[in-house]
Order: C-alpha cells, then structure tokens, then sequence
C-alpha cells in the first residue's frame, strides 16, 4: 500500500513539473508572437485579440495607446496635448445675443386686435355634458354603464 501512495505522488510531482514547462513554452511562443506583430509587451489593448493557430491578418503596424488617444482627440476635434500636433484652433466667435421670446400682443378687454379673426361660437351643452359636470351626474352614468353594458364575463 505505501509503494502505491509512492507512486502516486511521484506521478502527481511528474505531472507538475511537466505542466510547468509546457506553460512555459507556451508563454515563450506567446511572447515571440507578439514581438513578430510588432505589439507592445503588457499591452492591455491586444490581450487576447488573436486566437491561437490563425494566420496573422494583413493589417496596419499596432499603434501605441497614446497614438490611438492622439488619434480620437484629433477626430473629435480636441486638443492633443503635444505641440507639435495641435492644430490651428478657429479663432474665437463673437458671443450670441440673449434670446427672448416674442411677447404676445397685448389684447384690451372686449376689443379684438384683428377684425378678420372671430373665434367660433360656442356649441350648446348638452344634458349629458352638463350632468357630467357634478359629481352624482358621473355617479349615475357609471351605473348606467353596468346596468346596460355588456356582461363582465364577455368583456376582454
């Protein structure tokens, strides 16, 4: 029983130590990849974007992260903070006046500014709009409603 618990833990340290070294190559083939592409060592921006066994893709020479960070600025019209690569800003435009609304005219009581505009008269009330002005008027339309609506186990 003891030379199989050896034997054991013999195997368990072979396969360790085998593991360790084979992660190791792949690290090195990782590290070589990475430096015939031309991208930086660390780079957070290309971890992963290439999966193993590919063919590499005929793409532009990676560009630095402050490169890309120039390259947005510059798109949206910012400042890059570098000098030499700021372009020329537009020279400053004169303020924009204040905005105020159109005040509407002023109409005096019983007189309309424009004779051509009349508004329309009007229409009677009705018993029924009349009655749905107070509160037992609605009252009685909603038992209206119950007492001659459709049944409540027909309605969706």
């Amino acid at each position: 029983m003891e030379q199989v618990v050896i034997i054991v833990v013999i195997g368990l340290i072979s396969l360790v130590n085998w593991l360790m070294k084979r992660s190791a190559e792949i690290r090195a083939e990782r590290r070589l990849e990475r430096q015939r592409l031309g991208i930086p060592e660390g780079d957070p921006y290309h971890e992963g974007s290439r999966k193993a066994g590919t063919p590499a893709d005929p793409s532009p020479p990676a560009m630095t992260p402050s490169a890309d960070m120039r390259r947005l600025m510059e798109a949206l019209g910012l400042p890059a903070g570098e000098e030499e690569d700021v372009p020329e800003s537009a020279p400053d435009l004169p303020p924009l006046p204040a905005f105020h609304p159109p005040t509407p005219p002023k109409l005096r009581a019983g007189k309309i500014k424009d004779p051509g505009f009349a508004p329309p008269p009007a229409p009677p009330a009705s018993p029924l709009a009349l009655a749905l002005h107070s509160h037992e008027g609605i009252r009685q339309a909603i038992v209206l409603r119950e007492i001659l609506g459709p049944p409540k186990a027909l309605t969706i």
